[in-house]
């Protein structure tokens, strides 16, 4: 199932992203600087929507299926509200987010991994389908 394998990946992907936060904290607010802006606002609107879809399609062969649909449905509904919220509005929490200490943005990565963690874990073949 290709869906399965698209969120596998995007579940990686966000777990490298926690561990990179956790070594170079400084390294988020770059980023965050290169995607606020209204060009690129809409690029984080498609990725979010597609992966709130693809998570919602592969979360029944995955071993947490209610959670993952439910996981789905929030990355998809925060793909919808962006536009809505308005750049301003996601500017000033990135600037809030900039300005906390590099313990706290450490924690965040922390918790990215475990969210990427868990995302890959619930979709990772079992013994008995690998």
């Amino acid at each position: 199932m290709i869906a399965r394998q698209i969120v596998l990946a995007f579940g990686w992907l966000v777990a490298g992203f926690g561990g990179w936060v956790i070594v170079q904290p400084d390294g988020l607010v770059d980023l965050a600087e290169v995607f606020l802006r209204p060009e690129r606002l809409w690029l984080v609107v498609a990725i979010r929507l597609a992966v709130g879809v693809f998570m919602w399609i592969a979360a029944p062969v995955s071993r947490m299926p209610r959670t993952l649909r439910a996981l789905g449905a929030l990355i998809f509904v925060s793909g919808v509200a962006i536009p809505i919220v308005g750049l301003g509005s996601i500017q000033a929490i990135a600037e809030w987010g900039a300005g906390l200490r590099p313990i706290a943005l450490r924690i965040a990565g922390l918790i990215t991994v475990g969210f990427g963690g868990f995302i890959v874990w619930s979709l990772w073949p079992r013994r008995r389908e690998a």
